[in-house]
């Protein structure tokens, strides 16, 4: 049960002063735990959907901890937070070290208390040595509360993880991808799946799914229709690298066209709630790596570019951006100094951008940006005589860089886009 926010006297608890201050800067407190976490500990900097559940778990984390001290709640009957087991199952599912999860909750512990101290010293607080006291005895007992049932979370889903065929499936995968003396044959008769043609790696991902929804089936499926829409030969290779998660392999012929929007019709008329990356056509071992590199080059960027990327990206026809994934600060300093107040992250420029974009790939038709934009002529021209004329841009004499930072913009979002003042 919780306890008064006032002591036997009537005085305000200091404890619940310290900590009410912590809550009125909550999102603050949040985003530079988040960050600190990623930044000190190497084996948590995540791609998007993870850091995702990574912030996830780390917002609930704060919000629990704070109304145990607020309401003085006894820290041993709070249960570990939704967010929380599911971030510590998926780490599971990807092998990365409880003992780094395990310090993630002791650096926001630390973090947390100097914030929590701070405010106390600074309001000025009676009796500070038994508000530091009182501070410590109750996040200490709900770090090592929360620790526990997370640590035990892991080790379950690990235990369920490593006995399934999938784990086999991803070592032999590994090994493939970083062992520069991969014994081939062994490599090859344990994932039934042969090197000595043209490989064409894929990402998939489960997207906008609901709780009934069985991975294993999609993916199932989604190997299915690729197999059949890029006229795969022999057997293909699936491997489950998470539960919302898995990469793809298929030997096809060395021409093989890898066209993201025949792959994405098939995904249409089957409806299958996933995202798709598609790789390059490379032979052989070097072929497999080449590919599986381009595969996840595009879904990074495909995460990177948010709601509104098609539901399928191949490398092929993002490569220029998806090869500068790692620049951003490069990329939004040329993209500024190209397209100027243009590339301020608002609704409305962001029209003119996209507009101005499909114009230049379109060989400035009005009727093909219209059709593609579903828009009518007449707007098309509007919006592009208001992104030239408004923010004094050169069609002719700088049309490769213009096309290309708007690209960038495309892919890259808010990343290389300035704020609004």
């Amino acid at each position: 049960m919780s306890g008064p926010v006032q002591r036997p006297d009537g005085a305000p608890d200091p404890v619940v002063l310290a900590a009410q201050v912590i809550q009125a800067n909550r999102d603050d407190v949040i985003a530079r735990l988040v960050a600190t976490t990623e930044a000190e500990i190497a084996q948590l900097e995540h791609d998007e959907p993870l850091h995702r559940l990574l912030e996830a778990s780390i917002t609930e984390n704060i919000v629990t901890a704070l109304h145990v001290i607020i309401n003085r709640i006894d820290p041993q009957t709070v249960d570990a937070p939704a967010s929380a087991v599911s971030y510590a199952r998926r780490l599971a599912q990807r092998d990365v070290p409880l003992s780094a999860l395990l310090r993630a909750y002791r650096l926001g512990h630390a973090q947390s208390l100097d914030l929590v101290l701070g405010e106390a010293v600074r309001l000025g607080l009676p009796d500070p040595a038994g508000t530091v006291i009182a501070l410590v005895s109750l996040t200490s007992a709900y770090l090592d509360r929360v620790c526990d049932q997370i640590g035990r979370v892991y080790e379950e889903e690990r235990e369920r993880w490593v006995g399934s065929r999938g784990v086999l499936r991803q070592y032999w995968v590994n090994q493939l991808l970083d062992n520069p003396r991969v014994d081939l044959r062994q490599a090859e008769a344990a994932l039934d799946y042969r090197l000595s043609g043209s490989h064409l790696a894929v990402e998939g991902w489960l997207h906008g799914t609901t709780a009934t929804t069985d991975p294993a089936a999609v993916f199932d499926r989604l190997t299915s229709l690729l197999y059949t829409v890029l006229h795969a030969q022999g057997r293909p290779l699936l491997v489950h690298t998470d539960e919302a998660d898995a990469r793809i392999w298929l030997t096809v012929s060395p021409g093989c066209p890898v066209d993201p929007d025949t792959v994405a019709a098939g995904l249409a008329d089957a409806a299958l709630p996933v995202r798709v990356a598609l790789g390059i056509v490379r032979p052989g071992l070097d072929g497999f790596r080449r590919s599986t590199r381009a595969a996840a080059r595009a879904k990074a960027l495909a995460l990177s570019a948010g709601a509104g990327t098609p539901k399928v990206v191949a490398f092929g026809r993002v490569a220029p951006v998806a090869l500068l994934v790692d620049e951003p600060r490069e990329l939004a300093d040329f993209v500024f100094d190209t397209l100027g107040d243009l590339a301020v992250d608002d609704r409305r420029r962001a029209l003119l951008r996209e507009t101005l974009r499909v114009f230049l790939a379109t060989n400035r038709s009005y009727a093909a940006t219209a059709d593609q934009l579903m828009v009518h002529r007449n707007t098309v021209h509007y919006r592009v005589q208001r992104a030239v004329d408004h923010y004094h841009l050169d069609l002719d004499a700088n049309a490769f860089d213009l096309h290309f930072a708007l690209n960038v913009c495309r892919w890259h979002g808010a990343k290389v886009l300035r704020r609004k003042r």
